[in-house]
């Protein structure tokens, strides 16, 4: 089962001051998006910031807001959404390897690096992705 936003903040202690945050939660909800986790995973794959082939969205979602109360423009913030990213692809059995900066397709206003993850632990992989061919 995909990680939730409350097993997130249960296993991030200090994130815990966003338990209740209708930001956060709306952000971590956009990152496990079945499109977004697959787009992490392709980009974890080919060695780049899992994160990267989402800023825009987050950026934007941010963008649209009047008055965030998670702002991304703060780094402790920003250091949340990796730490969200971290936590939706551990079920795969992926773990970080390494920060890098984002290709320059990904780079946005408030993200210019990221953490890049590789399959190292499949034996503890809880979730898998599947592509199958089907009839219709």
């Amino acid at each position: 089962m995909k990680v939730s936003y409350p097993d997130f903040i249960q296993a991030n202690p200090n994130c815990s001051k966003y338990a209740s945050d209708s930001v956060a939660q709306a952000i971590f909800d956009l990152l496990s998006r079945d499109d977004a986790i697959l787009a992490m995973l392709e980009a974890a794959d080919q060695n780049k910031p899992a994160l990267g082939p989402c800023v825009h969205m987050i950026e934007d979602y941010a963008a649209a807001l009047a008055a965030p109360s998670f702002d991304i423009q703060k780094d402790f913030e920003r250091t949340v959404v990796g730490r969200m990213v971290k936590a939706i692809l551990e079920p795969f059995g992926y773990r970080v390897t390494t920060q890098k900066d984002l290709p320059k397709q990904w780079k946005g206003n408030y993200f210019s690096s990221a953490s890049c993850y590789a399959l190292s632990a499949p034996e503890e992989a809880t979730l898998r992705v599947v592509k199958k061919i089907e009839e219709i």
